[in-house]
């Protein structure tokens, strides 16, 4: 149950119109499949298209980071990870959002 919001910022940092952000429920949603569907609606591609996430990151470690614990009670940590993926860079955090915006290259600076 993702919920897809825009952020505005004209620093030019996280928040820049080019920014797509996605909520979703710790409890009932995997951070990756739903990093997958927003990748995939921004690109306009089925998400069997998209290059392999595990290529980037340990997707089993990903959700693990921000799922309840084995015994169903919710995580009381606050943190975030980043990381590249395709032509994005990721803020995942656990407050349950997941933030996207270009990946600008040394060459694109």
């Amino acid at each position: 149950m993702s919920n897809d919001t825009s952020q505005l910022n004209k620093n030019g940092n996280l928040g820049t119109s080019d920014t797509h952000s996605t909520a979703f429920d710790h409890s009932t949603d995997s951070a990756s499949e739903e990093l997958i569907k927003a990748v995939a609606k921004l690109n306009d591609a089925d998400p069997v298209e998209l290059p392999l996430l595990a290529d980037f990151i340990d997707p089993e470690a990903l959700d693990a980071l921000f799922s309840p614990r084995e015994d169903g009670t919710p995580r009381e940590t606050s943190g975030q990870v980043e990381f590249t993926y395709d032509a994005y860079h990721v803020l995942v955090d656990s407050r349950g959002m997941i933030n996207l915006y270009p990946h600008k290259s040394k060459a694109d600076s």
